[in-house]
């Protein structure tokens, strides 16, 4: 263990739920025990950090937005029939699929407003997905915290923190996010 050697090793895992219930219906009990070890256990909760996400893959921008709330909750409640209710409550953020972000200012707008009514505080973005309000340029500094402010047709806003992933725009390596 990393921090039985003084140092202090960060990890964010983001399993949809149909893996999770796929390693259920695979019997791989040693697979769900080293991570309910990991995310029951106090000793690494300063490590270890879950990301809440989809059921499936389902994209944002694709899906029906009455689906969206309905993949989150099923992930929610798997996450939680595994590793307890305690441990849910602990889940801060949030991992969309392909880490898409809706274009549309409604659909966006409802997706924050269901992570937030859901109790996600921040969301993962890809960093060519966020630009600076004032001048529509990339963020100067994307290792820090932003806020997400989507406004919808009707005048009304929501926000959330997002936490934008670095190195490129590939979707599949959140595992070389460098963060600060």
């Amino acid at each position: 263990h990393l921090f039985n050697q003084g140092w202090n090793p960060r990890v964010m895992l983001n399993y949809s739920g149909s893996l999770l219930r796929g390693l259920r219906q695979m019997g791989r009990r040693d697979i769900l025990d080293n991570l309910r070890r990991i995310t029951s256990d106090a000793a690494y909760h300063p490590y270890v950090e879950w990301l809440g996400t989809m059921w499936g893959h389902a994209v944002v921008s694709s899906t029906p937005l009455a689906d969206i709330e309905l993949h989150i909750r099923a992930w929610q409640h798997h996450f939680a029939a595994i590793f307890g209710l305690e441990a849910l409550s602990r889940v801060r953020g949030f991992s969309p699929s392909e880490m898409a972000l809706p274009n549309h200012p409604d659909v966006a707008y409802e997706f924050v407003k269901t992570l937030r009514d859901c109790g996600y505080q921040w969301v993962l973005v890809q960093e060519h997905t966020v630009e600076e309000p004032q001048s529509g340029n990339s963020p100067r500094r994307p290792h820090l915290p932003h806020r997400l402010v989507c406004r919808n047709s009707a005048g009304d806003s929501v926000e959330i923190t997002a936490i934008i992933k670095t190195q490129g725009s590939d979707t599949k390596l959140v595992a070389q996010m460098q963060p600060w």
